[in-house]
């Protein structure tokens, strides 16, 4: 005869929370459910994390990579071009993660020290990272106020801009070696990684990975650095312009999906609550959008309007909502039946006060779950445009245009693996994140 063993209290409680008829504890918000499902999904847990060193690559690109020196002294003069450079970018959207750059230590600083507060105040976790996170998004959006815009305006001029630094502490060198001299009269300290994005190097063109210039061919003092990913078709280092692709790519991504997922969520509120012609006339319209292929739209909407980062991210954006507002309708239209919205119109409140007050929040969780699909999506496409010659404008730099460089040379294999892999590895993290979201968001867990 077998004896029933009971189960473990761990394994009790997993039973407890899965079952279909889970309740969940008293004062337990739904975000907190949601955050507790997702970090059983391990592969979207871990991706989550994996985003981490994305971002940081795409803040700290100029502090890794650049062929502006930190510090030069020249003579009795000690200058700072790589500091002056950062605020005068070739790439109009590098301006914002400089200024993120420049956020990120005070941003540290003030997250500890309000952490240690906020912990005594017994303040959720989950509302202490978004609390640290919108921190750093205004003080990252003062920072750009502060130096770009009137009447503030403070940010210097870069005086140093025609200034090759690199070739003039080679050729210091060399003459101090010629007079005999113990040191040169120019010295510069520079990035990890001495190369800029858009420097150009063309008897160094289309070398393979590991390459370093002979010193006989050395013209600047950089020179005598390894191009660990080889370099392109005009001698530009690979891995200098792949850190600063990421930029590019997460630029694209985050604000087209904020613009499309934006309109779809008004767009598709007002149908799904207001019914009748209003319904009618955007189930139409949204109908008549999907006939045509996302990609080839915005391909053509690209050609018409022109080569601009801005006019990509806008365009991404614009033909990316009716998937978005077919989902919010169909929220809104369920959310609408229930009794909390007759009895919010029956206290006299306002069409807008209750579809932003009350049915939006229990809503909007489909575009939630879509936005990292969405950014993953975004990321391809500006890719494909960049590989056809309609994404970003040369030379700025960006993954999909490394790739368009190998076109018809696929003997140059790293101008198509390198950008191709770190693709691949960025959608992945998005994707998975999304996936898991969509598997937290269940509405089982609803409460």
């Amino acid at each position: 005869m077998s004896i029933d063993r009971p189960a473990s209290p761990v394994a009790q409680e997993l039973n407890r929370e899965n079952s279909p008829a889970y309740v969940p504890e008293r004062g337990e918000a739904y975000l907190d459910i949601v955050w507790r499902q997702f970090k059983k999904n391990s592969s979207a847990y871990v991706a989550l994390w994996l985003m981490a060193p994305v971002f940081l690559i795409a803040i700290f690109a100029p502090a890794i990579a650049s062929d502006q020196p930190y510090i030069f002294v020249d003579g009795d003069e000690v200058l700072y071009p790589w500091l002056r450079s950062i605020f005068n970018p070739e790439v109009p959207v590098d301006f914002l993660f400089n200024m993120a750059m420049l956020a990120f230590a005070p941003w540290i600083l003030l997250t500890v020290v309000a952490n240690f507060y906020l912990k005594r105040r017994r303040v959720p976790g989950r509302r202490r990272v978004f609390l640290s996170l919108a921190a750093f998004l205004i003080l990252t959006l003062s920072l750009c106020a502060t130096f770009l815009f009137p009447p503030l305006g403070l940010r210097p001029t870069n005086k140093y801009r025609a200034r090759e630094f690199v070739r003039e502490e080679l050729q210091a060198l060399q003459a101090a070696k010629e007079a005999g001299a113990s040191e040169p009269t120019r010295i510069g300290w520079y990035a990890p990684v001495p190369f800029g994005p858009l420097e150009v190097d063309l008897p160094a063109r289309n070398q393979p990975p590991g390459y370093r210039k002979p010193s006989s061919e050395r013209a600047d003092v950089n020179d005598d650095v390894t191009h660990w990913l080889g370099t392109d078709t005009t001698g530009r280092d690979v891995l200098t312009r792949m850190l600063y692709g990421t930029r590019l790519a997460i630029s694209v991504g985050f604000v087209a999906v904020s613009i499309y997922i934006s309109i779809g969520i008004v767009v598709g509120a007002l149908a799904g609550y207001f019914g009748g012609w209003t319904d009618i006339i955007i189930s139409r319209t949204i109908e008549v959008v999907l006939l045509f292929p996302a990609f080839f739209l915005i391909l053509t909407l690209v050609a018409m309007l022109g080569q601009s980062i801005f006019i990509v991210m806008f365009v991404i954006g614009l033909t990316g909502w009716p998937t978005i507002a077919r989902l919010i309708r169909g929220e809104v239209l369920k959310q609408r039946a229930i009794d909390y919205t007759a009895a919010a119109r029956s206290l006299g409140a306002s069409h807008a006060r209750i579809i932003f007050r009350h049915i939006l929040p229990n809503a909007i969780s489909p575009a939630l779950v879509s936005a990292p699909f969405g950014v993953a999506s975004a990321i391809v496409t500006e890719a494909g445009l960049s590989l056809l010659g309609f994404g970003v404008r040369p030379p700025a730099p960006s993954w999909g245009s490394i790739l368009q460089l190998a076109h018809g040379n696929y003997q140059y294999w790293w101008l198509i693996v390198v950008p191709s892999v770190a693709m691949f590895f960025t959608v992945t993290v998005f994707n998975l994140v999304g996936s898991g979201l969509r598997d937290a968001m269940d509405p089982k867990l609803r409460v």
